[in-house]
């Protein structure tokens, strides 16, 4: 390509070539002038001098001019047609140059290759601005390359602390807050910051989250304790006064009445109790001798709306550990309310209780829909886990408390489908929570139990209930003293309240078993007996506050 000194050359030719044209001129004009100035005379000769003299300057200047122009014309092609030829060659070297070298230099570049190196194995460029490109272009490459490189170690790294953080830093944090009690600040101590300063930033607004959180879910949480606990010990204090008013007027038509509120309380009871668990905090009721088993099933049966539908089939002799009573008997009363509320109305729910090498066996039957798989595994999910009213999947009750209280006392809960058409679930009470007895002292009914040991709450002590009248509680001759329905309940024909009993004659009282007072609120209000084996059956009114998953 043309350059300032081919400039400078081409403007030299040209002036010497109007120089030598102008000074040829200006020989042959001036030749003519002088000629002509001799060949006039002298009259004229000062106007031929003077015009002479300026037509052949004038001639030689426009030559000369003419030439310059001409040479510099001509400079002018000649650069012009070899700036075409460098431009044609540029071009095609610049095609070469795409087509071949520099796509290789890239990919060198981009397969970590140093940059010096990829150029000294590039072959020479012979245009020195090709040259440069090329050089430009491996330089940029190799910057990028760099960048890209230390952007996916950064990008690397930060996802590595991402992925230390999501799996074992913030649920480390997050057990330490909810399970230690622990604050946000003496955690954060606890674990190391962050590298990245953006994620320690989102730590620290998570953790402060987690622990205001859980504040306030403790706070719930103590308020539905404290609220199920008051609950308690009002349906404590109601149960008492009722036994009281049972034991008082146990011959009166009221007796129903009587017995019919006590067992509606009995269920609120079951509610508080269920709230409370899962608020954390406890049951209501606590035993300081073993529990009979009979006495165990029906006092849960008690505790149920359709308990006449509920039938009792078992021999077994064994009683449950004082201490474990209450959660069993808390446990079975939710799952035959299942089986009663998801299966038909007039159908029977069927309880029977086995003895094992591993501890006692209790099957619920229904004969409901049945349950899919699906719901089978969440209904035993359920009973596995120990929730609380924070971790609840729904809005029901019955299987978050059976869980929990399977989970206190070792309880195994399994669900299988039914021959009956509907849902058997199978409750496996450990050997350690079982004795034995032949029915003398160490092993009582429920009733001797309410008597023997006061029913704490949390925050109350229940009273304990009045003694049974005599004539209200001695069992029928003949009648086997270790069978709690020997104790029913009996108006005896001709006899009043005001009738006297003979002080010698009088036994000491009897307590009544559950199972007595609820077979006597069976006899008061449906004039049914108890049977060989359970209850009647009969359709009664659902209690749509505990559950069966996914109906």
């Amino acid at each position: 390509m043309a350059t300032g000194a081919d400039r400078a050359r081409t403007e030299r030719a040209a002036l010497e070539r109007a120089f030598w044209v102008w000074l040829i001129a200006a020989i042959v004009t001036g030749g003519a002038w002088l000629g002509a100035l001799l060949a006039v005379d002298d009259g004229s000769r000062a106007i031929v001098a003077l015009g002479g003299g300026a037509g052949a300057l004038l001639v030689s200047l426009t030559a000369g001019a003419a030439a310059y122009y001409a040479e510099c014309a001509r400079g002018a092609r000649e650069r012009l047609a070899r700036v075409e030829g460098e431009s044609d060659l540029l071009e095609r070297r610049l095609q070469e140059l795409v087509d071949g070298p520099l796509p290789a230099l890239i990919e060198r570049l981009h397969a970590g290759a140093a940059q010096d190196e990829t150029l000294a194995e590039l072959q020479a460029v012979p245009n020195h601005l090709l040259g440069r490109l090329v050089r430009m272009v491996a330089e940029g490459v190799a910057a990028s390359e760099r960048h890209a490189s230390r952007a996916e170690t950064e990008l690397a790294a930060l996802e590595e602390e991402v992925d230390r953080l999501a799996d074992s830093t913030l649920p480390a944090m997050v057990e330490r807050i909810r399970g230690d009690r622990a604050s946000a600040a003496s955690v954060l101590a606890e674990f190391p910051a962050p590298a990245h300063a953006a994620l320690d930033r989102l730590l620290r607004a998570l953790t402060d989250d987690v622990a205001a959180g859980e504040r306030t879910r403790a706070a719930a949480m103590a308020a539905s304790a404290a609220a199920a606990a008051r609950i308690q010990a009002q349906t404590t204090r109601m149960l008492a006064q009722l036994r009281e008013l049972e034991d008082r007027y146990s011959e009166d038509e009221v007796f129903g009445d009587l017995l019919d509120l006590d067992h509606h309380v009995s269920q609120m009871g079951r509610l508080a109790d269920s709230i409370a668990l899962l608020s954390g905090g406890r049951s209501g009721r606590r035993w300081t001798r073993p529990i009979g088993l009979e006495s165990v099933i029906r006092g849960a049966m008690g505790r149920i709306a359709s308990y006449q539908r509920v039938q009792y089939h078992s021999t077994s002799t064994a009683a449950i550990a004082g201490f474990a009573a209450e959660g069993v008997m808390h446990a079975l009363a939710e799952l035959m309310d299942n089986a009663a509320n998801f299966s038909p109305h007039g159908s029977a729910v069927h309880v029977y209780a086995e003895e094992e090498d591993a501890g006692i066996v209790i099957t619920v039957e229904d004969s409901g829909l049945g349950m899919r798989q699906r719901e089978r595994e969440r209904a035993e999910r359920l009973v596995s886990e120990a929730a609380d009213l924070t971790s609840l999947p729904g809005t029901r009750l019955g299987l978050a408390v059976v869980g929990r209280l399977a989970g206190k006392h070792g309880l195994r809960v399994s669900f299988r489908p039914s021959s009956r058409g509907g849902v058997g679930v199978v409750v496996l009470i450990p050997r350690q929570l079982v004795t034995h007895s032949s029915g003398g002292a160490g092993t009582g009914t429920l009733a001797e139990s309410i008597r023997s040991a006061p029913r704490s709450t949390g925050a109350h002590t229940r009273e304990p209930a009045r003694e049974p009248a005599p004539a209200m509680a001695a069992a029928a001759p003949g009648a086997d003293a270790s069978d709690p329905a020997a104790y029913l309940p009996k108006r005896r024909r001709g006899a009043t309240l005001t009738e006297e009993v003979e002080p010698q004659a009088a036994p000491p009282p009897l307590p009544r078993d559950p199972g007595a007072r609820f077979a006597a609120f069976r006899a008061s209000t449906s004039g049914s007996h108890r049977t060989t084996g359970g209850a009647e059956t009969g359709a009664d009114q659902e209690d749509p506050s505990t559950e069966d998953p996914d109906q």
